[in-house]
């Protein structure tokens, strides 16, 4: 099975400044997705909306970069801000869409599973007053709004600077599992962690040539197996924007 995914990074560069953390939410959403593609395209078909432009702004003036109609699913990556009060994440969805809610659902689970608060009702929260929401609405294309936590406020940045990868991992890895995507290896990725090593080897093949390593207690996902030669297993790995083969006793 494959989705065409269009990834939008809400608002460019510099945008919405926090003076409490120090950060802006536009460079935040342009990281998230720029680690996001590579994860999703060993699976599927996937876009990233140009990051030097800001598609609410594109939509509100009619120049769209992209044809929204030739997607199956657009996620519109965000961080949240309420004067540092606030704590959480949550998966934004029209209120009048009536499809199906297991990939926001996942993806909220997954990030929860970080250490993030879940808003809304069980992270998933409905609302009317976006425009880009509205769009995809009428035209009958799936949209998501992730609001991955606040911005502004330093308990949740401390949980997002921790975990930057680990974050868009739990995207990616909620939108391949929940779609069934399975063009990189098998759906159902499970979380794992190097271990027992200060740096593993990621192979081509089972046994075969290097093509990278990753350090100990990194997490990585397993996406499947497969047997070298002499008949054992190794398991195949989603490391980064990396997927590979790795020798199962280092990963735990």
């Amino acid at each position: 099975m494959s989705k065409k995914i269009l990834l939008v990074s809400g608002h460019t560069s510099g945008y919405n400044y926090s003076e409490a953390t120090g950060v802006n939410e536009g460079d935040l959403n342009i990281d998230m997705v720029k680690r996001t593609a590579p994860l999703l395209s060993s699976y599927t078909d996937v876009t990233l909306y140009p990051i030097e432009r800001d598609m609410y702004k594109d939509n509100a003036n009619g120049c769209l970069q992209v044809n929204l109609r030739a997607f199956d699913y657009i996620f519109e990556w965000h961080h949240n801000a309420s004067n540092g009060q606030a704590r959480g994440t949550s998966v934004q969805l029209h209120t009048n869409y009536r499809g199906g809610i297991s990939v926001e659902q996942t993806i909220a689970n997954n990030l929860a599973a970080i250490g993030f608060k879940k808003r809304g009702t069980n992270g998933i929260v409905r609302r009317s007053d976006l425009l880009n929401m509205r769009t995809c609405l009428a035209i009958g294309v799936d949209y998501a709004l992730l609001e991955t936590c606040f911005y502004d406020n330093a308990a949740d940045m401390a949980i997002y600077n921790a975990n930057k990868q680990r974050i868009a991992e739990a995207v990616a890895n909620g939108i391949i599992s929940a779609f069934g995507l399975s063009g990189g290896g098998v759906t159902g990725a499970r979380a794992a962690t190097v271990v027992g090593c200060t740096a593993l080897n990621v192979r081509e093949t089972p046994n075969g040539t290097i093509m990278g390593s990753v350090r100990g207690g990194s997490n990585v996902y397993i996406v499947g197996f497969g047997k070298d030669s002499d008949g054992d297993t190794w398991h195949k790995v989603q490391a980064g924007s990396m997927v590979g083969y790795v020798w199962p006793k280092y990963i735990g």
